[in-house]
């Protein structure tokens, strides 16, 4: 509160915002949650320096009023555990592997590759594809410990967000909205002063400030594309929206026909992604080569901002729109027949006539 009301130009000491926020959980008898008393503990996983550690970690978001949205969204956030400023975050309508490397792609990508990444044991921080991606980059993994969530720093970083945004995420009524909101919400978060570094005394207060334009060792987008090239590979649009890929047509966004997109590709899990946005997501089935696919039984269209100017007449079902349909197998070339040399010629020709 005391961050929010300085960025308004308000200037009130922070005693004076906790007894404004006192009696507001009197006048509303708001009563704190029963807990222990808080106990400062040595944090394991503290950085001493930018881009030592950095820290992702996965919240989802229940509460909205985005009828495209059936259930839950997800914010996914890679932190510096230093500066506490964020690296890279955004929200996605899934959590799988594919929308973690999305925004982990972005944070290596501007500022390069930190020295430890600090996650929690879910299964999709131990995915093996992960795991060879941060070897590559020379980055050692760490794992927070059992059921101490408080040692990965993006945990208190939720809870700041649950502060600061939750209540505008329950008022927003389409999936732009909400990106907007989540976007407003890290500009915000980086550039207001942070209680980790109230006792500094070079003057900053912010995770933007302390983080200042400290890079790690850069990678070049080719070395990014050899390292990311297992699940993570490069295609175009075609004028209809779809995406070609091992013989199959999957389908992006009608709207953005004509622009590079990135496909992710993690086990039965495929994804079609445009500028960090997941457009639609597809379960795939292997042939017994392991390579190419046999089938696509599951499509999924995520809701995003990008949607043609154009309204359609009707609206298509899955028996009139097809997002992913087989490519026809390649036609075998036909061997061309050999011409004649002047041998052959003189052999079908016979003998000379005087020879008769």
């Amino acid at each position: 509160m005391y961050a929010a009301l300085k960025q308004l130009g308000i200037s009130v000491s922070p005693r004076t915002c906790g007894r404004i926020m006192a009696e507001n959980r009197r006048l509303y008898a708001i009563k704190p949650k029963p807990g222990e008393p808080h106990k400062s503990k040595p944090h394991p996983f503290k950085a001493a320096s930018r881009h030592e550690r950095w820290c992702v970690d996965i919240r989802y978001i229940e509460k909205h009023r985005i009828p495209e949205i059936k259930g839950s969204f997800y914010v996914i956030t890679v932190m510096d555990a230093f500066s506490r400023a964020i690296l890279s975050s955004d929200i996605f309508q899934s959590q799988d592997l594919a929308c973690v490397l999305i925004v982990l792609y972005a944070a290596v990508e501007q500022f390069g590759a930190p020295q430890r990444l600090i996650t929690d044991n879910g299964g999709v921080f131990r995915a093996k594809q992960l795991l060879a991606i941060c070897e590559a980059l020379d980055i050692e993994k760490e794992y927070i410990h059992a059921r101490q969530s408080w040692e990965n720093l993006v945990e208190t970083h939720f809870n700041v967000m649950r502060r600061m945004s939750q209540v505008h995420f329950e008022q927003v009524t389409s999936w732009q909205g909400a990106k907007l909101t989540h976007e407003r919400f890290v500009t915000d978060y980086n550039a207001q002063p942070h209680w980790a570094h109230r006792k500094r005394d070079d003057n900053r207060l912010s995770p933007a400030e302390v983080l200042g334009q400290e890079t790690s060792k850069l990678r070049t987008p080719e070395q990014l594309h050899r390292i990311f090239y297992v699940t993570r590979h490069l295609r175009r649009l075609d004028r209809l929206g779809y995406v070609h890929f091992r013989r199959w047509k999957l389908y992006g966004e009608e709207a953005l026909a004509r622009h590079p997109a990135v496909i992710w590709l993690h086990g039965d899990a495929l994804t079609v992604e445009y500028q960090e946005t997941p457009l639609a997501q597809y379960t795939v089935r292997y042939q017994p080569d392991k390579k190419h696919f046999k089938a696509v039984p599951e499509a999924r269209r995520f809701e995003t901002s990008y949607r043609s100017l154009q309204e359609r007449l009707w609206d298509l079902d899955e028996t009139l729109w097809h997002l992913a349909s087989r490519l026809p197998d390649y036609t075998r070339r036909k061997k061309r027949r050999k011409k004649p040399t002047p041998t052959h010629l003189s052999l079908l020709e016979g003998p000379p006539a005087d020879q008769e």
